[in-house]
């Protein structure tokens, strides 16, 4: 088994193919054609993508298609990223070649990507017409007033044509800061901005050679350039000239910021003075340096703010993230009081926190457990502090570590005897009377359904009628077509909840909820039922789940885990992944989720730990890390974070004195 540059050989070899790029301007993908070298029925790849606007965060994979690529929502204005990934099927020698999209860009133009776009440099023009005013009877060698003239008129053609445009931020300095002891101002203020041409002499630019001094690195400091006097005046008025504190912006090239850091007039032609000798040095921001309070002075500010920051600013949101990161003050500071218990708002007392260290291989993923079971199914067992939501914009995760406890998981089989309409919702009579006790049905229960036409799957009761043997689903009304059908009570665990602080019958807008044999995830009164087919979650067996909730993709996965069980001596070659046993990725709208409810755990036949909330999903490849962690590596992503750490309870001691 071996992956040599872009072919394979063996079966279960994969390709990862990326971009260099982004594609540009997409609205829609209308479908894919790619090159593949040695493919036949008994030897081919299959073929997966992923996709995002950034190149760091992208969606789960689902099958490259042109189905799947033509459902994808695109808008323009973002980079368009995609990864494939190419598998094996059957042992030969696969060459993977090239791939292509076709795409429709927001101009309406249908085209192969890639392309290559070759484009000028925008910049500042220069005078494409030159209209020459010669004084009568030509130049007078001996006349020095027409001799300047025309020199001055010379300098401000070859800055025209020929000049550097920059934006120029004029200051002036504020009268009241005048220090006559030390003949200087203290303040100054930014009074405007605008664009002006300047000469480099012999157009030698800044190197970018880095300078290294005993303190700091930096770029050569202080270079000259020359501005016309005529064209400094028509944008800062007659008389203005450059002067210390100025400072301007190359955007063209350098993109850099520069200061005036001294001024002299050129000694050119019959002293004339037609421009200013201007050195620049790297430019910083000042605390003495203002904006005047007028419509330029305001621009002006607003400008400068757009082009510079300090580094405190630049790194702001990497220090924060870095510091929970080490800190990590979500997982650290949930031990303690109800006072101080920075997690959990309230606690029930009569839920039993289990001690009992869960192993995957000699890994410890949990330490404490909440046993739910102690308490009555759908009693409130723990309020967080947290209580946000969601907009489309954002994207969500849910991770979690799962014991089902359930003493008998599914109930007897009850023969259908008819379906019929009740005020538009589907109503089951049962051929037989309907089970009482503890296998009785009622409310809120969900049933499995096989043998009808429409019910099949997995059923929500709205309400059951045990003197007419009826039970009315939360379900459309279709059809009333049975064949031999028949339904089993699925005992529901729903275990995490975010609904209003006092509740009502339809107010959750977050609920999970797992059976024997379903998942099922209920987002904004919307029930998302996933089979879990021939996965049967066991009594007693510890499992891990993640749920992505990706709004930019639009989809909604669900990824189940089972831990590998201790056994045998500690080998070290013997690693310690999770095996994972379900995954699944469907379609779903953008979902928002309004902010102020609370987040619960609910009593049912569940232990629970590792409760955590993401502020981004978390790719296939990084689930089983993030599974296997007991301390959060990366707290600057987590929402919410709990072990299920008891309480330190403490006496609590009072000074005499």
């Amino acid at each position: 088994m071996a992956v040599t540059g872009s072919s394979t050989d063996a079966a279960g070899d994969q390709l990862l193919v990326s971009l260099q790029t982004p594609y540009e301007n997409v609205t829609e993908i209308l479908g894919f054609t790619d090159s593949i070298t040695g493919e036949d029925t008994s030897c081919y790849y299959t073929k997966d993508f992923r996709w995002g606007i950034d190149g760091v965060q992208y969606s789960d994979w689902v099958s490259l298609t042109d189905v799947n690529l033509e459902s994808l929502s695109l808008n323009p204005v973002n980079k368009f990223w995609i990864e494939y990934r190419y598998t094996q099927v059957g042992d030969c020698t696969l060459t993977f070649n090239s791939i292509a999209l076709e795409i429709v860009t927001d101009g309406g133009v249908i085209c192969k990507i890639p392309q290559i776009d070759c484009g000028g440099v925008d910049g500042c023009s220069g005078a494409l017409n030159l209209a020459f005013d010669c004084c009568e009877g030509g130049w007078n060698p001996y006349d020095i007033s027409r001799a300047g003239q025309m020199y001055t008129q010379l300098s401000a053609m070859a800055s025209n044509i020929f000049g550097f445009c920059v934006k120029y931020y004029k200051t002036k300095a504020d009268q009241r800061s005048q220090d006559v002891i030390l003949k200087e101002y203290s303040l100054f203020d930014v009074i405007k901005s605008g664009e002006v041409k300047i000469m480099i002499p012999d157009n030698e630019l800044p190197t970018r050679d880095i300078a290294f001094n005993p303190l700091m690195m930096d770029f050569p400091v202080q270079f000259e350039v020359h501005i016309v006097k005529s064209a400094f005046e028509a944008i800062f008025g007659i008389g203005s000239k450059p002067q210390m504190r100025d400072y301007m912006h190359f955007e063209q090239f350098l993109n850099r910021m520069y200061e005036v850091d001294a001024i002299a007039e050129a000694d050119d032609f019959m002293y004339t003075g037609s421009y200013w000798r201007v050195s620049l040095v790297t430019y910083q921001q000042r605390t003495n340096v203002g904006f005047e309070a007028t419509v330029d002075g305001l621009a002006a500010e607003t400008s400068t703010d757009l082009l510079v920051t300090n580094v405190e600013e630049k790194f702001r949101v990497e220090r924060e993230n870095e510091f929970k990161d080490v800190r990590k003050p979500n997982q650290y500071n949930t031990i303690g009081s109800q006072s101080n218990d920075y997690v959990r708002r309230s606690l029930n007392k009569r839920m039993t926190i289990t001690e009992e260290n869960v192993y995957n291989q000699w890994t410890i993923i949990s330490k404490y457990h909440y046993s739910l079971g102690t308490l009555a199914n759908d009693t409130l067992a723990v309020k967080y502090r947290y209580d946000k939501g969601w907009t489309i914009a954002n994207d969500r995760a849910f991770t979690f570590w799962f014991r089902p406890t359930y003493k008998q998981p599914i109930g007897a089989a009850i023969s259908i005897g008819g379906i019929t309409n009740n005020s538009g919702d589907a109503m089951i009579t049962s051929v037989n009377p309907l089970p009482l006790g503890l296998d009785a049905i009622k409310a809120g229960d969900w049933i499995a359904i096989i043998q009808t036409t429409s019910y099949n799957g997995i059923q929500l009761v709205k309400s059951v009628d045990a003197t007419t043997n009826t039970i009315t689903l939360d379900t459309p009304y279709v059809d009333g077509l049975t064949r031999n059908a028949t339904l089993r009570k699925e005992i529901s665990n729903s275990f995490i909840k975010y609904d209003l602080v006092v509740p009502t019958a339809t107010s959750s807008l977050v609920e999970l909820t797992y059976t024997t044999n379903w998942f099922i995830i209920k987002l904004n009164n919307v029930y998302y039922k996933y089979d879990l087919g021939t996965v049967v979650l066991t009594k007693g067996k510890w499992y891990a789940a993640v749920i992505n909730l990706n709004n930019l993709a639009r989809q909604l996965s669900l990824f189940l885990y089972n831990a590998v069980e201790l056994s045998g001596e500690i080998n070290p070659d013997r690693s310690a992944d999770l095996v994972n046993i379900y995954t699944n990725t469907r379609a779903v709208p953008q979902i928002a989720i309004p902010n102020d409810l609370a987040w619960q755990l609910l009593g049912c036949q569940t232990d629970l730990t590792n409760i955590r909330i993401w502020s981004q999903t978390i790719e296939e490849e990084l689930q089983e890390l993030i599974l296997s962690q007991y301390v959060v590596k990366d707290s600057a992503l987590a929402e919410l974070l709990d072990n299920a750490s008891p309480e330190l309870l403490l006496s609590t001691v009072t000074n005499p004195r």
